[in-house]
């Protein structure tokens, strides 16, 4: 931490005046790998702020993930001195932070033209209380990837509707060696994500999310109703005769092969797809999962942007840790979709000719999308994230007993908060 600035900031701009004195930001992170596009991106953006801020020197602190997710808890359990701004996970674990009042909200720097720059929707995740505490870099989006000639060959169209996806799962399933909806189920976080989805439809973004952060009890007759349809896909044979014996893997195998009609999978298996040398796969369409009714918000999506910089609320140097954390989020957010770590969050021109084509259809799938939740596990805490992963997993067993479904996850999620 360093001394403090004289006059405004211009966020992003080289023309800014610092006093004579350079501050030092210590700045937290886990772009560690060297081989990493994201790291790389990370680092260039690094050494272009300071180039731009001659004031400014930035100390950089970098850990591999899962040590700097402990050392980061372990610096705020205490005075955080060392931080001024750091890299984490919203919403679930934000407000943790946020509930301790450990992080400096971004109101008063975030301006008008910010703002125009950002995508609709993208700072749900880091809005809590009405307050914004970051920008968002890029988004993910969970997705139905289609196999349109295995479609074609069943005689049924791509399902919009939950009642559709009954339809055409039952058509699917009578071609012979196709599973009609692939969900690598024995990877639990996918088993998941297929409960999730229908949750999203059943109960809707907002009230999903209030509910994951303990604003709202888990009691919504949407959640059970989103468990009622897990089973009905699963009694009707759609997801194959046994979802939870092949986990990602072999799904994307089955489906390069193609033997699965549809998969669910992020956004990221797109690159998959198209760079799959051997696939038998010729025409794939992505789809977000089919909306239950008309009454459904179909912009509501599974994913979203889960992760940014942040300043600490007891830094001392505030204007320029918000003004270096804005800058880097939108820096590395303008080059998620050329490196491929995802959908940029900001209204960037993007040379589509230089993308892949599964992806180009992402891109226009996810011009058409709004509020995302991500998935659950990295909302709620540890204990209750594993609770309903086996609950979720629980549901494709053929012994579902979803009234104990329902009982596990309202105490589960009581009990985080």
């Amino acid at each position: 931490m360093g001394a403090a600035m004289v006059g405004t900031t211009v966020f992003g701009a080289s023309a800014t005046v610092f006093a004579a004195d350079t501050v030092t930001l210590d700045v937290w992170h886990q772009f560690t790998d060297p081989e990493s596009a994201q790291t790389q991106a990370f680092e260039a953006a690094v050494e272009e702020y300071e180039k731009e801020h001659e004031n400014i020197k930035i100390e950089l602190h970098g850990l591999d993930t899962e040590s700097y997710k402990t050392k980061i808890s372990t610096e705020f359990a205490s005075s955080a001195s060392g931080v001024d701004v750091f890299y984490y996970w919203a919403p679930g674990k934000l407000k943790q932070l946020t509930d301790a009042d450990k992080v400096l909200p971004l109101n008063d720097y975030v301006t008008d033209d910010i703002k125009s720059r950002i995508k609709e929707g993208s700072t749900s995740n880091f809005e809590l209380d009405g307050n914004l505490y970051a920008l968002p870099i890029d988004s993910y989006m969970m997705c139905l990837f289609c196999n349109k000639d295995l479609f074609d060959q069943a005689g049924v169209e791509i399902p919009t509707t939950y009642d559709e996806l009954i339809t055409a799962g039952e058509a699917l399933a009578k071609l012979d060696g196709v599973t009609p909806l692939a969900i690598g189920a024995k990877d639990a976080w996918l088993a998941g994500a297929l409960y999730e989805s229908l949750a999203l439809r059943e109960v809707g973004a907002s009230e999903v999310q209030s509910a994951l952060l303990g604003e709202t009890e888990f009691t919504n007759e949407g959640f059970k109703k989103a468990a009622e349809d897990v089973v009905e896909l699963y009694d009707k044979g759609i997801l194959g005769k046994n979802p939870l014996e092949d986990g990602e893997a072999e799904a994307t195998a089955d489906f390069l092969n193609g033997k699965v009609a549809m998969q669910l999978d992020g956004s990221w298996f797109a690159g998959t797809i198209d760079n799959a040398e051997d696939s038998a796969v010729k025409d794939v369409e992505v789809i977000t999962f089919p909306v239950v009714s008309d009454e459904q918000d179909a912009a509501d999506y599974a994913g979203g942007a889960s992760a940014s910089f942040f300043v600490n609320k007891n830094t001392d140097t505030p204007e320029e840790s918000a003004d270096f954390a804005m800058y880097i989020s939108e820096k590395m957010g303008e080059q998620a979709l050329e490196i491929g770590t995802g959908f940029p969050c900001w209204n960037t021109d993007v040379d589509t000719d230089t993308i892949s084509p599964t992806f180009v259809k992402l891109m226009d799938l996810y011009d058409g999308v709004k509020t995302g939740v991500q998935n659950w596990d990295g909302i709620i805490n540890a204990n209750a994230a594993a609770v309903h992963l086996e609950q979720a997993q629980s549901l494709l067993s053929g012994s579902a007993d979803i009234d104990s479904f329902m009982t596990a996850h309202q105490d589960a999620i009581s009990a985080a908060e």
